[in-house]
């Protein structure tokens, strides 16, 4: 991972400053989650994003800050962020500078990365940041649409990342 790609500054059309950059958000809690999601277009990743949320207060009294990075324009983030609202900042990735700063895996050749909704698998991060160096704790690649992790085992992960 690329430490500046952190420093970018990304929309968010969700709660938070706008625009704002993942090291924004890890200089106010001990983590940031990040749930890269596959398109705007997907359910399965607009369910996620409203389990977290349903959860939020659990990452909070971590003190682990949580933000769905989404690819696409601000208008289509914006419409997919309104049929989840959540608590927490929802990042318009226009040219996918976190996919790949984190090599979010797609399938399908150039069809899959023309067809987010198909190609592109779900990822999750977790990133500390000591010193405000970002560091990757925890990172799982889905395989397919339905393949990411519970909110419950995403908070075993960060409760206890090595095991």
């Amino acid at each position: 991972m690329d430490p500046e790609v952190v420093s970018l500054e990304f929309p968010n059309v969700g709660a938070g400053p706008d625009p704002v950059s993942v090291a924004a958000l890890g200089s106010n809690s001990a983590a940031v989650v990040l749930l890269l999601m596959q398109s705007h277009q997907s359910g399965t990743c607009r369910q996620q994003a409203r389990e977290v949320a349903d959860a939020y207060d659990r990452f909070r009294r971590r003190d682990i800050a949580v933000a769905v990075v989404v690819p696409g324009s601000y208008p289509k983030v914006r419409s997919w962020r309104r049929l989840v609202e959540p608590p927490f900042p929802v990042l318009a990735d226009s040219e996918t500078a976190l996919a790949a700063a984190f090599t979010q895996q797609t399938r399908y050749g150039k069809l899959g990365r023309m067809v987010q909704a198909i190609g592109r698998a779900p990822m999750t991060i977790v990133l500390e940041f000591r010193n405000g160096e970002p560091t990757v704790t925890t990172s799982y690649q889905g395989m397919n649409s339905f393949d990411r992790p519970s909110v419950r085992e995403l908070l075993m992960l960060i409760d206890d990342p090595v095991g």
